[in-house]
């Protein structure tokens, strides 16, 4: 095997940030399943299992534990059973992030949705924290109808200054 890339190559049996691109990138997968996989751990220089996470369309990703988190808190908020994400879309998406003392890239996984906003268009996304669910509510209970986080903000702004 040579190396295409001058990143170091840590298992290239799971997805990680460089296969979906730069900062910003996106990817929409579906969760098929989360289970222990064994992978090499750059810290041990072994193989040892983790829990890792399968999609439909691409390579299996470990799972750390901020998306797992991510995972809980979007498909098993009451329970604590990982097959309640099968089945559902997600977005992988490249983000700078601090991992083990240094900034480098890597993948985060955030809230999916079809929906798209009434004003702009845009599929509604999680915004400034909130999940999609969150935003929904949020826009339509303070200003009387479902939009986007940036709409929301953009529509308040005007009501704030008197348009």
């Amino acid at each position: 095997m040579s190396l295409n890339s001058w990143e170091k190559v840590i298992d290239p049996n799971f997805l990680s940030a460089e296969i979906i691109g730069d900062v910003g990138s996106e990817r929409v997968v579906t969760i098929k399943d989360i289970d222990m996989a064994e992978c090499y751990d750059e810290g041990s220089k072994a193989k040892v299992k983790k829990q890792t996470v399968f999609f439909e369309e691409c390579k299996p990703m470990v799972l750390n534990k901020t998306n797992a988190k991510t995972l809980k808190k979007l498909f098993s908020p009451n329970s604590d059973n990982p097959a309640d994400a099968f089945g559902h879309k997600v977005i992988l998406k490249v983000e700078t992030v601090k991992a083990f003392g240094k900034m480098t890239t890597g993948i985060r996984i955030k809230e999916f949705s079809e929906e798209k906003c009434p004003i702009c268009g845009k599929i509604i996304l999680p915004y400034a924290g909130k999940t999609v669910e969150e935003i929904k509510e949020i826009s339509k209970r303070n200003l009387g109808k479902v939009m986007c986080g940036e709409c929301m903000k953009n529509q308040a702004k005007e009501a704030k200054d008197g348009k």
